[in-house]
C-alpha cells in the first residue's frame, strides 16, 4: 500500500493505492463520518488482481478541511481521484460515497466504467423522505457528541466507547455487529472529521437534495440495499422509483442488514462476494 496526496484546487486529499500497477482500477468512496480505511478488508481481498484506490473526502480522515461540503464539492473530490487514476475505473461507494458514485455514473465520463452503490441515501434529499429514515436521530446524537468531544479534545477512547456501546437500528449495540478494527476505524474518523460536514444538521437539504435522481445511469450499476427495518438509507419505495427510470440497474437487498454491509460481521463476506461477481460480470474493455 502507498499513501499519496492529491490536490483539488488547493485542498489536499489523502488517498491510498494498493495492488498491481496494471490491474483494473477501482475507486472506493466512504460515507459521512467514516474514512478511507473503512475499505481495508475489501481492499485486501481484491488487491492481488485489481488496482485499488481509496480516498478520504474533504473534511474526513487525513484530507484537508474545506470551506464547502455540498454534493458538488464531494463529487469534485472523486473527480480529482479519477483524474489521478487516468483510465476507466469502477467506483464503489457507501452511503454519501454511493451518492457521489451514482452522480458520476450519470455523467457519461469516459473514466467511469461502472458503479457499485452500497445503500445510498439516493432519495433522502427529497421532501419528506429524510424523516422516514433513522438518520435524523442518529446524526443528531453523533453531531452533538462529536462537537462536545472535539472542543474538549477528548481521547480516542471516548469515541471508541461511543461507537462500540451505542444502540443500533439492527438491535443490540455497535460491538454486536462490527469487529474491533472497524469500530476503531469509525472512532478515529469521528475524532478527525470536520464537524461542519454535518451541515448544521441539514445533510438532506445541503447535500442530498442536489442529487439529480431523475437522470439515467449511463454505465452498469448495482445497488446493495440494506434492510429498511434495520436502518437502511435506500428505503422500500425507493427501489421502485429507481427501477422506473433505470430498468437496467440491478438492486440486491440484504435482509436483516443495517446501513453498512461492508463493515458488518454477518454480511462483509457476502458483500465482498457480490462485489467480485459484479466486477467479473462487467463487459471487457
Amino acid at each position: 500500500m502507498t499513501d499519496i496526496a492529491l490536490d483539488n484546487h488547493g485542498i489536499r486529499l489523502a488517498a491510498s493505492v494498493h495492488g498491481p500497477t496494471d490491474g483494473e482500477p477501482i475507486l472506493f468512496l466512504h460515507g459521512l463520518s467514516l474514512s478511507r480505511d473503512t475499505w481495508q478488508e475489501i481492499a485486501g481481498r481484491l488487491k492481488d488482481r485489481y488496482r485499488i484506490w481509496t480516498l478520504d473526502f474533504r473534511g474526513h480522515g487525513h484530507s484537508d478541511r474545506a470551506p464547502d461540503y455540498d454534493l458538488a464539492a464531494y463529487v469534485s473530490d472523486a473527480k480529482t481521484a479519477l483524474a489521478a487514476i487516468g483510465r476507466p475505473a469502477v467506483i464503489v461507494g457507501h452511503s454519501l460515497g454511493g451518492c457521489v458514485a451514482g452522480v458520476l455514473a450519470q455523467s457519461g465520463d469516459a473514466n467511469v466504467r461502472a458503479a457499485f452503490l452500497e445503500d445510498p441515501p439516493w432519495y433522502l434529499g427529497q421532501p419528506g423522505e429524510w424523516e422516514k429514515s433513522a438518520f435524523p436521530k442518529l446524526f443528531s446524537i453523533a453531531r452533538a457528541r462529536q462537537a462536545a468531544w472535539q472542543q474538549a479534545r477528548a481521547p480516542l477512547g471516548t469515541y471508541l466507547a461511543f461507537v462500540s456501546d451505542s444502540p443500533t437500528p439492527m438491535g443490540g449495540i455497535g460491538r454486536d455487529h462490527y469487529g474491533p478494527r472497524h469500530l476503531l476505524s469509525h472512532a478515529s474518523a469521528l475524532q478527525r472529521q470536520d464537524w461542519r460536514c454535518w451541515a448544521d444538521g441539514d445533510v438532506a437539504g445541503a447535500v442530498l437534495a442536489a442529487i439529480p435522481t431523475e437522470r439515467e445511469f449511463l454505465c452498469p450499476v448495482r445497488i446493495v440495499q440494506a434492510d429498511p427495518g434495520c436502518g437502511a438509507a435506500f428505503l422500500r419505495d425507493h427501489e421502485a422509483r429507481l427501477a422506473y427510470g433505470n430498468p437496467r440497474a440491478d438492486i440486491v437487498r440484504y435482509e436483516g442488514c443495517g446501513h453498512s454491509p461492508h463493515r458488518a460481521i454477518a454480511f462483509e463476506q457476502r458483500f465482498a462476494a457480490d462485489l467480485q461477481a459484479f466486477l467479473s460480470g462487467l463487459p471487457s474493455r
